[in-house]
């Protein structure tokens, strides 16, 4: 379910966190869905246990997971269509933007980039 991506400059538990959200969002995962335990994350992952654990804390900072004490962590009813989630992903891709207008990138650069994004996603 999660790949690691060791050579990105994206931070692991960053990276845990999209793909969390992604398997939300595209049904992979539904609210009530159990998620595996901190531990078997990081050993699955090869990751170190505190990582996972600030990768699960945003996520239930977010509303994305819950913990139940004793049972595990699951995902929240509120997880999908989440506006917190909406919101921070528009103000990284408004910085984002601003960096890239001052590199030169046009426009149509842009929208032809977004276009080719959202068609390999229908695929």
């Amino acid at each position: 379910m999660i790949f690691i991506d060791y050579h990105s400059r994206v931070p692991i538990y960053e990276q845990i966190k999209e793909q969390i959200i992604m398997a939300v969002n595209t049904g992979l995962l539904a609210p009530g869905d159990k998620l595996p335990s901190i531990r078997a994350l990081s050993t699955q992952l090869n990751v170190n246990v505190n990582t996972i654990k600030r990768a699960m804390a945003d996520l239930e900072h977010d509303g994305v997971i819950y913990s139940a004490q004793g049972r595990g962590i699951f995902v929240s009813r509120q997880a999908i269509g989440n506006t917190r989630i909406k919101e921070d992903a528009l103000d990284d891709l408004k910085q984002s933007i601003f960096s890239a207008k001052a590199k030169g990138v046009t426009r149509d650069e842009l929208e032809r980039l977004i276009s080719t994004i959202y068609q390999e996603g229908q695929q």
